[in-house]
C-alpha cells in the first residue's frame, strides 16, 4: 500500500462534470476517475509517497480548478487482505 491513499468526492459546477473529468485525466497522480450520479459528480483515487506530497497535490491542482465547487477527501486508513 502506498504511504498515502485517498479518495476525493468532487462537486462540479452545473454542466461541467465532463470537462472537469477530462482535465483530471492529465494528472499521473490520479489512479482512477469515475463520474457519479447523486450528491457528488466525480470520485477520484490518488496515491502519493506521503501525506505532505498528497496535500500539496490536492491544494495546488484539484482545489484550484475553477469548475470545482467542493470536495470531500477520504483518507484510507487500512486495506484489509483476505
Amino acid at each position: 500500500m502506498p504511504s498515502a491513499l485517498v479518495y476525493i468526492l468532487i462537486i462540479t459546477k452545473y454542466g461541467k462534470k465532463k470537462a472537469v473529468a477530462n482535465k483530471l485525466l492529465r494528472f499521473k497522480e490520479i489512479e482512477d476517475i469515475h463520474e457519479l450520479y447523486g450528491q457528488y459528480d466525480i470520485i477520484i483515487k490518488i496515491s502519493a509517497p506521503d501525506l505532505r506530497k498528497l496535500e500539496d497535490f490536492i491544494q495546488n491542482n484539484i482545489r484550484t480548478m475553477k469548475d470545482i465547487e467542493g470536495t470531500e477527501t477520504l483518507v484510507v486508513s487500512d486495506i484489509p487482505s483476505k
